[in-house]
């Protein structure tokens, strides 16, 4: 927490991004954006040591939208150096959501970067959109803005079908909880009935925390459409 402030002027937390592949023809379509934090003496301090510390002190806030901004400008900068834009999506936090005119401000660092809303979906736990109704305008508005919306770890814990129903995804990310299940009976059954469900809804479906050759081509079978894990990469630094 001491440090938060100086690290943020400093630019030591930076975004890394692991790419999402086409299931059917393994090429890069997409990407997630991971915060990392690294020291000035390049040693990395894990995520799962701040993280869930700044979430229930608040300054996830700041960290989201600076990482929302860092991502923007990486779009930019490759917009600017004519190359083709894909879709980063980048994870908005709970305590997030509740902050007033997050959407406003999301908006405004798009609109200052001059890229298109496409290029950064937002990505939404599905435990953070659960039956509730300021978080229906809240998704409303990001959607009417013209921001796409994942909801991501689906699967991990008490999924909410009415989540689906009622709020406006336009992909179903499959959590990794899901995925390690695949090579049983029951557990391939549950994930080809997700990535119906998805379909059947018009969403994307993307399989996350995929390992082996084993679990990405019981995926293609299934017509997922796109597989994230260290099957195919891990996060990667921006120049890489």
């Amino acid at each position: 927490e001491n440090r938060f402030e100086s690290a943020i002027k400093n630019k030591e937390f930076v975004a890394y991004f692991q790419p999402k592949y086409d299931v059917k023809t393994e090429r890069i379509t997409g990407a997630e954006s991971l915060v990392r934090w690294i020291n000035p003496d390049g040693s990395m301090v894990m995520p799962g040591d701040f993280i869930p510390l700044y979430e229930k002190d608040g300054l996830i806030v700041k960290l989201d939208e600076y990482i929302f901004r860092y991502v923007c400008e990486f779009q930019r900068d490759l917009m600017e150096k004519g190359q083709e834009l894909i879709p980063i999506s980048v994870n908005l936090s709970r305590t997030s959501i509740h902050h007033s005119d997050i959407v406003e401000r999301y908006m405004k660092i798009v609109e200052e970067n001059g890229i298109p809303f496409s290029c950064v979906p937002v990505e939404l736990t599905e435990t953070a959109t659960l039956n509730n109704v300021m978080i229906r305008d809240f998704t409303e508005k990001l959607v009417n803005v013209g921001f796409a919306l994942h909801m991501d770890d689906f699967g991990s814990g008490y999924s909410s079908l009415t989540s689906l129903n009622e709020l406006n995804f336009s992909a179903v990310k499959l959590d990794k909880s899901l995925i390690d299940y695949i090579d049983q009976v029951r557990g391939k059954k549950i994930v080809q009935q997700a990535i119906d469900l998805g379909h059947g809804l018009d969403m994307k479906v993307v399989a996350e925390g995929v390992e082996s050759k084993e679990q990405k081509d019981c995926l293609k079978e299934m017509h997922c459409d796109m597989i994230q894990g260290f099957y195919y990469s891990k996060p990667l630094k921006e120049e890489d």
